[in-house]
């Protein structure tokens, strides 16, 4: 189901209702019937509106959002819409405004929350070939999945055994990506991963797209590292600043 919404769909706050068809849906699941298609479209749709996604705030308290907040049955024509929880979305996009796009069917299938967020900035990086790598701090990397200094998931053994290593298993299995996750320590510790990743079942573009998305790409890309580097240097400054006022 979720892999036949459009591809380009985009994800966005303007309450905009994203289109899954009864035919498409029986063909994903080899239904012949029409009134049996539309029929399971419906159930499934009243499944996805009714999901939630846990996100902790710290050791004793976390938060539930619903994913969707509308659906809309188009009876006699074959389809329903669904749009997303306007609380939800600053967790799926670049609260920046310049947002991100996913592929909507391939973000409904995740269950965990760390997933959503990983492929989020893989999708940042990714190169016109399919393939791309991310490397990032752990703290940068435990701040963006909403993880408090005093949650046990703060923790290095807790949160890659609990967060990063499921989130990666869960996008390698539910898209068929190859990804490899390389922790980089200094001394015995942790303090970077760089994750590199290839999407193995994207189709082949022409020479002429691929030369046409490359450039694109790697635009973005330059964009994108020189936002977290910019991002990293405004944290430093506030620390910096915070020591200053205390002494």
């Amino acid at each position: 189901m979720l892999r036949n919404i459009d591809a380009n769909d985009v994800i966005s706050d303007n309450g905009k209702l994203h289109r899954i068809t009864a035919i498409e849906f029986g063909k994903l699941l080899g239904i012949k019937h029409k009134q049996n298609q539309y029929r399971e479209l419906k159930i499934a749709t009243k499944f996805l509106l009714s999901a939630v996604i846990k996100i902790p705030i710290d050791t004793f308290t976390y938060e539930e959002y619903s994913i969707f907040d509308t659906a809309r049955y188009a009876v006699g024509d074959g389809y329903t819409s669904l749009a997303f929880s306007r609380n939800f979305l600053p967790f799926i996009q670049n609260l920046k405004g310049d947002y991100t796009r996913l592929k909507l069917a391939e973000t409904l299938q995740f269950k965990k929350f760390a997933s959503v967020r990983i492929y989020e900035k893989l999708m940042q990086y990714r190169q016109a070939d399919n393939t791309g790598w991310w490397r990032v701090d752990i703290d940068e990397l435990k701040d963006l999945l909403c993880i408090q200094k005093d949650h046990t998931y703060w923790q290095n053994l807790y949160f890659n055994s609990k967060l990063i290593y499921p989130a990666i298993d869960e996008i390698s299995d539910k898209l068929g990506w190859d990804i490899q996750v390389n922790p980089i320590k200094f001394g015995r510790t942790i303090k970077q991963f760089e994750i590199t990743f290839k999407d193995v079942n994207s189709n082949i573009l022409s020479s002429q797209d691929n030369l046409l998305v490359g450039n694109k790409s790697n635009q973005l890309n330059q964009a994108n590292r020189a936002a977290d580097a910019r991002a990293k240097v405004s944290r430093l400054a506030h620390l910096k600043k915070m020591v200053l006022n205390r002494d």
